[in-house]
């Protein structure tokens, strides 16, 4: 709920920070409503002047709606009151804390960060936590991740993966209003970068693995940029839940020493949470799994082998609620997660089609490792694209890693925003060309593009749709489109297909 303040009150708490350059004039009332869109502005608005597309006409939109002051990096030709900050991010950051009367502390929230993995892990640990909560009467666990959110009444899809500071704190002060108690937040390092959980502490946070990514003009110039930013995030958490099989454990747990705690996590019997002998047992993942309060046996509902690694992350991370082992047991393999390595067959079990997340160099790694192996002799065909104004680096990357161990590679878009679909697809096409002996098509639509994958797939095909898993929007010059998900895109496939076969039959 939020907290109604003064104008001085909130100078007060940027001076503190160190973030104020100057400040002016006085509203003569209390602030009624934070936002940094002008479209949420009010009676007794505060308006934070942010982001790259800033223009001046968003501040006088504002100004025409009932704001009464401003925060800004720079002062606007206006008579409003106003802030000027030397870091309007951080400032968003301290004020959303203030306004909403930092509802973080009424949550006992669990972080995770990382390359790969990261979804994963945040759907393990909530399912872990759900199951503990329900054995003691208590309420389930909030979420925030890159594909859905929710505050303990709404379940909603996600824009971003960790929201920017003012949607968090609202998130999580909705979340303690709803009678909620926990929360699992996926944290990017963008998230991080830019101050979107600056003010915030966590009980604990996870650190899966690096590996590189998001590497551009707009996100992390190079590999140093986007990890030394992924590492901040031990200094916003009081546990950390660290990857003893990462090759940068030495520097990650070197940062992590600023904890009051750490647990590791990995395939070693020294790690606190030690899993090994991860087999296919009835078609099913399975591994023996030790930690201080137990050693068993467990199996996975969701396929791969390195998920294995992302369930000992997540019970590493729930060690402190002390989940008995049947529970975890039930958990482990029970728990799927929408749109992560989504397996489906044909009709006629000829045509096998897997839908996954996988956005990134280590993820495409795995997944076409996996498929291969457990699907020796099939002709691979890949549907993927990549996102525009991001992550430059992964388009070469992503395209070279299909073209090497695909058969055919269908480029389309994903989330190509300001972007031309066109000029990302010729950045992976390259890749493409480069792996090796696969053939490249290019179907800008994307439910076109799996459809058509589906519907022209030569008898034992292997199927990998990547990037989107079961998101519904595509977004296209700012503006988040409604389409069909990769995973009823699939199922769809096969039905016209199939019963065009069966008509023709007949």
């Amino acid at each position: 709920m939020a907290v109604f303040y003064g104008f001085s009150d909130y100078v007060e708490r940027l001076e503190n920070a160190g973030l104020v350059r100057e400040y002016g004039g006085e509203p003569g009332t209390d602030i009624k409503i934070l936002c940094a869109d002008s479209k949420k502005a009010g009676d007794g608005a505060m308006f934070v002047c942010k982001g790259n597309h800033f223009k001046p006409e968003y501040l006088a939109d504002a100004e025409a709606r009932g704001a009464v002051c401003y925060v800004s990096e720079k002062k606007y030709d206006t008579k409003l009151p106003y802030i000027i900050v030397s870091d309007v991010r951080a400032a968003l950051a301290e004020l959303s804390d203030m306004y909403y009367g930092s509802p973080w502390k009424k949550l006992r929230v669990t972080a995770v960060t990382g390359t790969k993995g990261k979804t994963t892990v945040i759907y393990y640990t909530k399912a872990l936590i759900d199951a503990y909560s329900k054995k003691h009467g208590g309420r389930p666990c909030g979420l925030i991740s890159g594909i859905e959110t929710f505050d303990g009444k709404e379940l909603t899809e996600s824009v971003n993966t960790t929201p920017e500071s003012i949607d968090l704190q609202r998130i999580f002060s909705d979340m303690a209003e709803n009678g909620l108690h926990s929360a699992v937040c996926e944290v990017s390092s963008q998230a991080l970068k830019y101050s979107r959980v600056r003010c915030t502490t966590f009980d604990t946070a996870v650190f899966t693995n690096i590996g590189e990514d998001h590497i551009s003009p707009v996100e992390h110039p190079d590999f140093e940029d986007y990890f030394s930013s992924k590492l901040q995030i031990f200094s916003h958490c009081k546990r950390a839940v660290i990857n003893r099989e990462s090759a940068y454990f030495p520097r990650v747990l070197a940062a992590a020493s600023v904890c009051e705690s750490i647990v590791t996590f990995g395939n070693t019997p020294d790690c606190t949470v030690y899993y090994h002998d991860v087999r296919k047992e009835n078609g099913k993942t399975c591994f023996t799994l030790e930690t201080p309060d137990f050693k068993g046996d467990f199996s996975l509902a969701i396929a791969g082998f390195f998920n294995a690694s992302n369930a000992a992350a997540a019970v590493a991370a729930t060690l402190p609620y002390g989940i008995d082992e049947e529970t975890v047991r039930e958990v482990l393999s029970e728990t799927k997660v929408s749109g992560r390595m989504e397996t489906y067959s044909s009709p006629d079990g000829r045509i096998t089609a897997i839908v996954d997340y996988a956005h990134n160099e280590m993820s495409y790694e795995q997944v076409f490792s996996y498929a291969l192996k457990e699907y020796p002799g099939r002709r691979v065909v890949s549907v993927f694209g990549a996102t525009g104004n991001k992550a430059e680096n992964r388009r070469y990357t992503l395209g070279k890693i299909a073209g090497k161990y695909s058969d055919l590679v269908i480029i389309t878009s994903e989330h190509p925003d300001y972007e031309s679909p066109y000029a990302i697809a010729e950045q992976i096409a390259e890749g493409v060309k480069d792996g090796g002996k696969a053939g490249c098509a290019f179907i800008e639509d994307r439910e076109l593009a799996i459809i058509t994958a589906v519907k022209t797939a030569e008898p034992d095909t292997l199927l990998l749709v990547l990037g989107e898993g079961n998101e519904t929007t595509q977004r296209i010059k700012g503006v988040l489109h409604t389409r069909r998900s990769d995973s009823r895109l699939v199922l769809d496939g096969f039905k016209e297909r199939y019963e065009v076969k069966e008509r023709v039959k007949a």
